[in-house]
């Protein structure tokens, strides 16, 4: 059985690296990543069985990190139980959204790939999943502590809202210093979302106890 030229590999990931950045995953053409990277397409496709194991292939180290960072970031955001939720809430965000902005520009054009340049692959839903499983946590969380009135369509706009930011940054923002000072006023602009959240809900509250009385 003859040898795999490994020496191909890093040809090939970077020239597909350089054809899905400019053209976006739909677009993308084996061929012309082969032509890039100097081989021939039956060369990748020994390697890769498809263009989105390909795709995946460049993705695998920041979706590891991302996952490990919503582990990490999970016990804490919904760790307070405190009478003041609002401001540990807040705290919360404002870690989370560090550590978010941390990862994306650490791995930049990872980051690009997913969020702006997927459509058309199996990743194009990925980050979506991700809002959606904030969503559902955030839903249990507030019903478990007490917040029976809340409108878990507002709840679900909000963080939809707030992690579309972050989309938003990736694709008209390349500067790190840039976007940690831009991310701080959209966070403030969130917390203000959520403040109205909990006057909804405490609202809801004493018209339910007015109601009982």
């Amino acid at each position: 059985m003859a040898l795999r030229d490994h020496t191909l590999d890093d040809r090939i990931i970077t020239a597909a690296r350089q054809e899905f950045s400019a053209k976006g995953y739909s677009s993308a053409s084996l061929r012309k990543i082969a032509e890039k990277a100097g081989v021939t397409v039956g060369a990748i496709q020994t390697r890769y069985k498809s263009k989105d194991e390909l795709f995946g292939c460049l993705l695998e180290p920041f979706l590891r990190e991302i996952e490990d960072l919503f582990q990490n970031t999970k016990a804490e955001y919904y760790a307070s139980t405190d009478a003041d939720l609002l401001t540990a809430l807040k705290v919360s965000m404002q870690h989370e959204s560090a550590a978010i902005l941390h990862l994306i520009f650490d791995h930049y054009e990872e980051a690009v790939l997913l969020l702006c340049r997927s459509t058309g692959s199996s990743f194009e839903h990925y980050f979506e999943g991700i809002v959606q499983s904030k969503i559902k946590e955030s839903i249990v969380f507030f019903r478990n502590s007490g917040f029976t009135g809340m409108d878990e369509k507002l709840l679900g706009l909000l963080i939809s809202a707030q992690f579309d930011s972050y989309r938003r940054i990736v694709s008209e923002c390349t500067d790190r210093k840039a976007a940690e000072t831009y991310m701080d006023a959209l966070m403030a602009y969130h917390i203000g979302g959520w403040s109205a959240f909990f006057e909804s809900v405490n609202k809801s509250r004493e018209d339910t106890s007015r109601t009982a009385r």
